[in-house]
């Protein structure tokens, strides 16, 4: 994949046969040049950027539909001038494209096309107007050291106007001890993790869809609702969150899943009574466990039960550190049929008209340190930002020093390249 001028060059000396390309016919067709004639100009299209937005001079991640489920993807974008700035190739999956570019500022119009094995072939553009660099325009959050005292805002050279913390425990639930610690004088946006129930202590789903732990849930809003009164953010509440693991005392399999819908609906209610300034996340993680066992999407309450849709997506397990590898697994469904890609969850919620949010996300360095993958996370935010349905809202980067396991950025790091990489585009 190029996505370069040096790379773009290169590309041109591609040559693709392709068979009966709209024409029937089997022409030599330098594809980083012009879509090949003949080609359909219905059937494909950009769906981020959104048009006419706006977005920054750096790396974008723009994505698309095509009309085949499997085909490749070709792309190539000229500045003011006309000159070809980025040219490449992409495989697209199950109807669904994401082509990186890095550009500077200023105005482009990109041309993208699509072939399939078959040789049929669609085509699509859009205007991209790309502004200079600045602080992010979503909301760039940040979980862990540096966050309340500004020093992390400050390394990183634009402020932090989101944090994210946990209060995860069913002791947790009702003390919200972040409320009255390190976040007690903040003045931003706050989620909070708070958990749901305690299976070790013999707490059910079943249970909780008959209003057994309703009083602490009460207890726990009402708690929120107080210390949070004053403050001029926004107190998002992810309850349940990675319900879709194995690792936590709420998790759900496929016998609770019903329970589990009627519980949330529970706590939605009690929400909305108690304190209905908050705002509700559902946060399965971004692959469900075996025990789970199906689609994630079956737990997903309905309508009016949600204010926005997030996942967990670290660089861990499935490590990238190419550009190529990163929109490959963006675009991959779990092997129960459930989102598993960044791109898939954003559909789902772009489809329940849900803004979305990363609540999670960051490197482990006994995997690898690899810039591509922040560069490729940042690509993605800045094509999706917004607070609309199927819009980037919020992230929030995981910059943690866990035992053996370390996420940690700031303020010390054995992530130097991904550190680096952080502080140079946020």
């Amino acid at each position: 994949m190029a996505s370069s001028r040096s790379a773009a060059a290169a590309a041109l000396a591609v040559v693709l046969l392709l068979a009966g390309c709209g024409a029937g016919q089997e022409p030599q067709v330098d594809v980083s040049v012009a879509p090949p004639p003949g080609c359909a100009t219905s059937g494909m299209a950009v769906t981020a950027p959104a048009a006419g937005a706006a977005v920054a001079a750096g790396p974008l991640l723009v994505a698309g539909s095509t009309p085949a489920a499997s085909s490749t993807v070709y792309w190539s974008v000229r500045d003011g001038a006309g000159l070809e700035v980025s040219s490449g190739s992409t495989a697209g999956t199950g109807n669904s494209f994401l082509a990186p570019v890095d550009l500077a500022a200023g105005p482009y119009t990109a041309q993208l096309w699509s072939v399939a094995s078959d040789g049929s072939c669609a085509v699509t553009g859009t205007a991209l107007q790309v502004d200079p660099a600045g602080a992010p325009r979503w909301s760039a959050a940040v979980a862990g050291e540096g966050v309340p005292d500004g020093s992390f805002g400050s390394w990183r050279g634009s402020p932090v106007p989101m944090a994210g913390t946990w209060a995860d425990s069913t002791d947790g639930q009702t003390a919200l001890w972040p409320l009255t610690g390190e976040y007690a004088s903040w003045t931003g946006d706050l989620e909070i993790a708070i958990g749901a129930i305690d299976s070790g202590a013999g707490e059910s789903w079943a249970a909780a869809a008959q209003g057994a732990y309703d009083a602490r849930w009460t207890e726990s809003l009402q708690q929120a609702a107080r210390l949070w009164s004053g403050h001029s953010g926004t107190l998002y509440i992810r309850f349940a969150h990675e319900f879709n693991g194995d690792w936590y005392p709420w998790s759900v399999t496929q016998a609770s899943v019903g329970d589990f819908v009627t519980s949330w609906q529970r706590f939605r209610a009690l929400q909305q009574q108690l304190f209905p300034a908050s705002r509700l996340v559902f946060s399965p993680n971004w692959e469900s466990d075996a025990d789970f066992g199906g689609d994630w999407r079956a737990a997903f309450p309905g309508a009016g039960q949600v204010d926005v849709l997030s996942t967990s997506y670290y660089n861990n397990w499935s490590y990238v550190d190419t550009a190529q590898a990163f929109g490959q697994l963006a675009l991959t469904y779990d092997p129960f049929g459930g989102p598993r890609g960044l791109q898939r969850h954003l559909e789902f919620a772009r489809s329940v008209g849900l803004p979305f949010g990363i609540s999670e996300w960051g490197a482990e360095s006994g995997f690898g340190d690899s810039a591509v993958y922040v560069e490729q996370m940042y690509g993605f935010f800045n094509a999706n930002a917004g607070t609309g349905g199927g819009q980037l809202q919020y992230e929030i980067l995981f910059n943690e020093l866990m035992d053996s396991r370390s996420f940690s950025l700031f303020p010390t790091t054995s992530l130097p390249n991904t550190a680096a990489a952080y502080a140079r585009l946020w």
